[in-house]
């Protein structure tokens, strides 16, 4: 009996180890769990990881300056009110600050802009754009030129954003002059000099070139500024000044004795002859209305031009040509010289340096920069004038 119950015993210590093996174990722990695969992603649609913070916004264009600077000529200056109205709609439709700097004019702004970018605009006619871009007086010599030193340094970093109206000016005459053109005035009393206002040299050499003369070729007689120049004319010193359509003593002298505009030979030679005295200049037909304009008669107009540098972005120069492309016509009330300023002149075969590429970008989205301004713009940077050729 006490074998049969050793035996009974020893069979159930087996018989609970048994069961003991095949049960599972207790965990010590909660259970985690097993980490798995992520499912095999399809060839055409990868499975997208799933987010450990929240999405970011797709990448935007760099954000656009909040303020920009733009230097005009001095207040009370043609300059400075079409700079003024073009900084307004540049702040009113651009999403930027544009605030006016008035200045003693580009001498005073180009070579921080060149240098730096600051400011970041500017307003300078085509012409003397050149000059600051190339450095130089003229292409080539001039005969009779009295200016021995270039007003600029080259200032290569310098861009042209867009292009507008003109300036005018040709050679004026007492209404009953029996001068017709200006091959006329060969060996008649011409005011000249213009030490307070050298602007109008240049101006006074390509008129003189385009009728194939120099000022060798007329008598002088010295005056200090334009004004100073059409009272000579005014009061019978002279019989032939340089002026600017538009100006009031323009004005004043078609009241008091008369006056009007000699007309610009167009034939292409001479125009050629003229721009390369000056450059950007053009022949255009002014039509009937203007102190001195008594029938449709061919003036000597060379552009206003926009600036700004390298040292700005492509983004920032897209958006503010297309505020002035979309809202130009904001631009005409506020100035009779933007009166008219609009998008078939912002891109013009007389451009002088090369366009800003932001500025390119827009003007190709539009239709208006093609294979022959591709062409201008890779001749301009350097340093050539195609419209000379």
């Amino acid at each position: 009996m006490k074998r049969t119950n050793s035996c009974l015993f020893v069979l159930g210590i087996v018989l609970a180890l048994l069961l003991s093996a095949c049960a599972p174990a207790a965990p010590t722990t909660a259970p985690t769990a097993a980490p798995t695969k992520a499912p095999a992603a399809e060839p055409t649609k990868p499975a997208a990881a799933a987010p450990t913070t929240a999405p970011t916004a797709a990448p935007t264009k760099a954000a656009l300056p909040a303020r920009l600077e733009f230097a005009t000529h001095a207040i009370g200056s043609v300059f400075n009110a079409v700079g003024s109205g073009i900084a307004k709609v540049a702040s009113e439709r651009s999403g930027m600050m544009v605030a006016v700097t008035p200045t003693g004019g580009p001498p005073a702004w180009m070579p921080g802009l060149n240098s730096e970018g600051r400011p970041d605009i500017g307003i300078i006619n085509t012409f003397e754009l050149w000059q600051a871009y190339s450095g130089k007086i003229a292409p080539a010599p001039v005969p009779g030129d009295t200016r021995d030193k270039a007003p600029y340094q080259p200032n290569k970093n310098v861009r042209i954003l867009m292009m507008g109206t003109n300036n005018r000016a040709g050679f004026l005459v007492k209404a009953d002059s029996p001068m017709k053109t200006i091959k006329d005035i060969r060996g008649k009393s011409f005011t000249w000099g213009y030490q307070a206002f050298p602007a109008n040299i240049p101006v006074g050499l390509a008129a003189l070139a385009n009728a194939g003369l120099t000022i060798k070729d007329v008598s002088e007689v010295p005056v200090p500024e334009v004004t100073a120049g059409v009272r000579a004319l005014m009061e019978g010193r002279a019989e032939v000044t340089t002026a600017a359509l538009g100006m009031p003593i323009v004005v004043e002298a078609e009241a008091k004795v008369g006056v009007r505009f000699l007309p610009y030979s167009e034939d292409s030679k001479d125009v050629k002859a003229a721009q390369a005295v000056m450059p950007s200049g053009k022949v255009a037909r002014e039509k009937p209305g203007e102190a001195g304009i008594k029938v449709e008669t061919p003036i000597w107009s060379y552009p206003i031009s926009v600036v700004a540098s390298t040292y700005m972005s492509d983004d920032t120069a897209y958006a503010l040509v297309k505020a002035w492309w979309d809202y130009h016509k904001d631009l005409w009330p506020i100035h009779a010289q933007l009166n008219g300023w609009a998008p078939d002149n912002f891109v013009q075969s007389v451009a002088t340096v090369p366009f800003h590429p932001g500025a390119i970008k827009f003007y190709k989205e539009k239709g208006v920069w093609k294979a022959d301004q591709d062409k201008m713009q890779e001749e301009l940077l350097k340093g050539e004038l195609p419209f000379l050729r």
